[in-house]
């Protein structure tokens, strides 16, 4: 395996040789004297039992997000479930004036603290979770790079991160440390044709879903709930969808009509992507006659709309009819098919 050396070019793109540049990071001496270096230690948990104040407010977000990994193997799922948890504590808007968890409890305890801690918590403030590649990586040492932005970061490998190659795809909270960043244990690892597949999903969901003059980064924070939600299902049914390739035409047009004429204002991607699923295992498994795609498509969406949206889209079988230019007794019949996979 190769190994970063003192004068090889830094892996963070500055152009300078690590050791003039990212190496200094590394081998610096530690940013915080013992007394803050003892804060530093109980920050977490301090934020973690400040939390609790709004148990009331956090359980039910927490458990309706949570519910959504319950179909995944117990490990994924509670490396997901864990992970959405952080994202309620550090991003969302829960406590009373539209803060974070995490900026109340700075706010209300930041002059406990030095003047350099004090500093040290605006860096907390600012974390989001993040989609990396590892574009460098060796026993010690590994650099990723934030997919959206391109900021390239040279860190430490921990147990945590411990096999990251290069190559892989990373999505988790950069933390600020007394020694610099680090990935947090909460880090998802992302296989490389679920990484691909993501990224396709992030197309739609940019399409659809991104408000005007937002970036990448602030539409993934935003959105991180939909974002593992459609990482849990590309996970769970990745078999599946591996098999799109191998339909007909005609069952191909069928999702691309469906793509193409789903009001994406009540649907979330994750919606189509379900629809998607179900498809391809009703044609591998029934091997239908696909005379005219308007049919089924008008019956996918109706099932979409019973299945996966529970009915709150209200589409009716007459609605659908017309939208796909087909008759209602057409969508009641094909919609009972899809219902016998």
């Amino acid at each position: 395996m190769a190994t970063l050396r003192r004068n090889d070019p830094c892996l963070c793109g500055s152009g300078k040789k690590y050791k003039k540049c990212c190496l200094n990071k590394v081998e610096a001496k530690p940013r915080f004297d013992e007394p803050d270096q003892r804060v530093f230690n109980e920050l977490l948990p301090r934020i973690f039992d400040h939390s609790k104040r709004f148990d009331d407010e956090i359980e039910p977000v927490y458990a309706k997000l949570a519910e959504q990994f319950e179909g995944m193997q117990k490990r994924d799922g509670e490396a997901f479930s864990q992970l959405i948890f952080h994202w309620i504590l550090f991003n969302k808007p829960i406590a009373s004036g539209g803060e974070t968890i995490l900026s109340d409890y700075t706010e209300n305890y930041r002059k406990d603290y030095s003047e350099k801690f004090q500093e040290f918590l605006q860096e907390w403030e600012a974390m989001q979770p993040e989609f990396f590649r590892v574009t460098y990586a060796d026993e010690k040492n590994m650099a990723l790079e934030n997919t959206f932005s391109g900021e390239a970061h040279t860190l430490e490998k921990t147990p945590a991160s411990a096999n990251l190659k290069e190559n892989d795809s990373v999505i988790g909270y950069l933390y600020p440390t007394p020694d610099g960043k680090a990935l947090g244990n909460d880090a998802l690892a992302i296989p490389k044709r679920i990484a691909e597949s993501f990224c396709e999903a992030w197309d739609g969901i940019k399409k659809h879903a991104s408000l005007d003059g937002e970036t990448d980064q602030e539409l993934f924070t935003r959105s991180f709930p939909d974002v593992l939600e459609v990482l849990s299902v590309l996970v769970s049914a990745q078999g599946v969808l591996n098999q799109e390739d191998e339909l007909k035409e005609s069952g191909k047009k069928v999702l691309a009509l469906i793509h193409s004429e789903l009001d994406w204002t009540r649907v979330p991607y994750t919606g189509y992507l379900k629809a998607k699923i179900h498809w391809i295992r009703f044609v591998r498994t029934k091997e239908p006659r696909i005379q005219k795609p308007e049919t089924f498509a008008a019956a996918l969406e109706y099932w979409t709309d019973k299945h996966v949206t529970d009915g709150t889209a209200a589409l009716s079988q007459k609605a659908a009819a017309e939208k796909y230019g087909v008759s209602p007794s057409t969508v009641s019949s094909k919609y009972k098919e899809l219902t016998q996979v």
